[in-house]
């Protein structure tokens, strides 16, 4: 199976782009580079610099994405923080995650086979956790449902804001074209990336380039916030992961020729 020169919208970051677009071009697709999301440091930097400060205090810390891993490894280096307590464990959402935190030099002593937040909880319930102190860094939006559920189970959770999404600049060039043209696919990793879209091509164009596109997108969060603007998610993966998406969209049109609609 081949995406076979279809048009992908890759919306992500200047920065994390290439993994995305190189999946495409793998599956035969075409990837239409269009960020709306720009990664930043968060607004103000004190609550993040407080627990990298007292990190001999958790048992554990909780990666939930690749993106909180290396903003959270960026800022404890540059406060000085190369090693981390022997006694703190770390746990990854998924492979993804890991593979970051491995190639920051993070030793990572849990991965989740399910690669949710819930699956991060399942994985982490038969290490116990009354008692138990754990940190989640996390996107400005992250969602509470992990501290929610450790917390439930007598685990104390401090979760903590590593980065946040900001707008990315508008490439004048990509929008009037995906605009004239759009893609056949536009996927979306985050709320973040799909309401940007709108602030950067506008409310009408935005809307009547989506409703001539499939959408697809990664996790149920981002599914709810495409759905309350009223569009259709066409396609999401079992595997949240970029190249369980890119599988997804590949599988959407292998059903769609075998079902004779193109």
């Amino acid at each position: 199976m081949t995406l076979s020169g279809k048009r992908i919208l890759v919306t992500r970051s200047v920065e994390q782009a290439g993994e995305l677009a190189a999946l495409v071009r793998r599956a035969g697709g075409v990837p239409v580079l269009f960020p709306t999301i720009r990664l930043m440091h968060p607004a103000d930097c004190g609550p993040l610099d407080r627990e990298i400060g007292r990190l001999s205090s958790f048992d554990w810390i909780l990666f939930a994405s690749a993106n909180a891993a290396r903003f959270f490894r960026e800022r404890a280096a540059r406060l000085g923080v190369v090693s981390w307590p022997a006694t703190l464990r770390v746990a990854s959402v998924g492979p993804g995650t890991t593979k970051e935190l491995a190639a920051l030099g993070v030793p990572v002593h849990l991965t989740a086979k399910k690669h949710t937040a819930e699956g991060l909880f399942e994985a982490l319930l038969p290490m116990g956790m009354p008692g138990k102190r754990f940190l989640l860094p996390r996107a400005e939006e992250g969602r509470m449902n992990l501290p929610e559920a450790i917390g439930r189970e007598g685990g104390e959770v401090v979760s903590v804001v590593a980065y946040r999404n900001g707008p990315a600049e508008k490439d004048e060039a990509a929008a009037g074209e995906i605009a004239a043209r759009p893609p056949d696919v536009c996927t979306f990793a985050s709320p973040s990336a799909f309401r940007n879209l709108f602030l950067l091509l506008g409310e009408e164009a935005a809307g009547e380039m989506l409703s001539r596109s499939r959408i697809a997108v990664i996790g149920e969060v981002t599914a709810r916030a495409v759905e309350r603007r009223d569009f259709r998610v066409d396609i999401v993966p079992e595997t949240y992961t970029l190249k369980g998406m890119v599988d997804a969209v590949q599988a959407f049109f292998a059903a769609h020729r075998s079902a004779g609609q193109g």
